[in-house]
């Protein structure tokens, strides 16, 4: 059988084949590289094993945002996954700068895939991109800020499951970092600092997060620091919209919210824990769909019948890797809009068209 994908809308529930989303979708490959101790997310190409139905796919470098929480996969037959419970120690090594411009540089030199010197990381750093990993000034062009870092050991020695915990670890930490409950999925997206950048991976987790471009080319180079982002500017400049409807295309296209579409993020949740304990796709739907309708009806305004909420999460196999995500839309039934739709209560879609 074919992977599929798990999706909810207000009163009812589907399931749509997903077979290209590992091409589609870095975010995810990220998760498998850190599973297999890959390297760095923008180095070219790796072949990966899709560990789900194996298939080996070359996924491109395009980051599709959209793939921590619309993939879905749903794979048949069973296996079971390993037994991963949260970090038990308290995450978090330091306190984030309360500028970004007063990064100071790491206190024992920088760090390298091949250097042996190590760098002590702390939340609020920023670096340059996912090849360099050179430190630098939030307020310079960089790609990458560190959210969190978390001091555990916890199965160090077993690199499935501490794959599967960095990888919770550091999508669970975004919606804090971006001072936003409601932000778990956005433009905004979370990592584990690859193993090979952090010589003390072992007994920490360093969480990094980057900001996808709008048109889902890659990581977006920015000046500015993540902390608090989303409550300072609002969820609208970090919002994913799509010329497809997510509910009905299996691979739904991811366009610059400048343009006509059908669909729009309103924000994200974290569902799930680290421990592969799938709830059953009608449970998670329904847990997805009650996290997602009030969400909906608020960006909104008002409950309508032309916009509705929808979400989308990573179903049992995305769970078995750490990712406990749902995306919550707003779906345009008929047509597709330009402006933004939050707060247009009851007017018109056609205002917004």
């Amino acid at each position: 059988m074919k992977p599929m994908r798990s999706f909810a809308r207000q009163g009812w529930t589907s399931a749509a084949t997903w077979t290209s989303v590992l091409n589609r979708f870095p975010a995810l490959r990220s998760v498998l590289n850190t599973l297999l101790a890959l390297r760095p997310i923008d180095q070219q190409e790796e072949t990966v094993m899709h560990v789900t139905d194996h298939r080996t796919f070359r996924p491109t470098l395009a980051l599709a945002t959209l793939a921590i929480v619309s993939l879905g996969l749903t794979a048949c037959g069973g296996g079971g996954s390993p037994k991963v419970s949260a970090p038990t120690t308290n995450a978090s090594t330091s306190t984030t700068p309360s500028s970004s411009s007063s990064v100071a540089a790491p206190t024992t030199g920088a760090t390298s895939s091949g250097d042996s010197t190590t760098t002590d990381f702390r939340p609020g750093q920023c670096f340059d991109d996912t090849i360099n990993w050179s430190l630098t000034s939030c307020t310079a062009k960089h790609k990458l800020e560190i959210t969190a870092v978390v001091k555990t050991s916890q199965y160090a020695n077993d690199p499935v499951k501490r794959g599967i915990l960095r990888t919770w670890t550091c999508n669970n930490v975004v919606a804090g970092y971006v001072g936003s409950p409601t932000a778990a999925f956005s433009r905004v997206l979370g990592q584990p600092m690859p193993s090979l950048v952090d010589p003390k991976s072992s007994s920490e987790i360093v969480c990094v997060a980057a900001v996808a471009t709008e048109s889902d080319s890659g990581y977006s180079e920015i000046d500015y620091s993540l902390k608090n982002i989303i409550k300072d500017k609002g969820y609208l400049p970090y919002r994913v919209c799509t010329s497809d409807l997510p509910s009905a295309v299996d691979s739904p296209k991811i366009v610059p919210c400048s343009q006509p579409h059908k669909a729009e993020t309103v924000g994200g949740y974290i569902i799930g824990k680290p421990d592969g304990k799938y709830p059953g796709t009608k449970a998670a739907d329904d847990l997805a769909i009650a996290k997602c309708a009030p969400l909906a009806d608020t960006y909104l305004g008002a409950r309508r019948s032309d916009v509705i909420a929808a979400s989308n999460h990573t179903g049992a196999p995305g769970w078995q890797q750490g990712i406990t995500i749902t995306a919550c839309f707003v779906e345009a039934t008929k047509g597709t809009f330009l402006k933004p739709l939050k707060g247009m209560g009851k007017q018109p879609l056609s205002k917004f068209q």
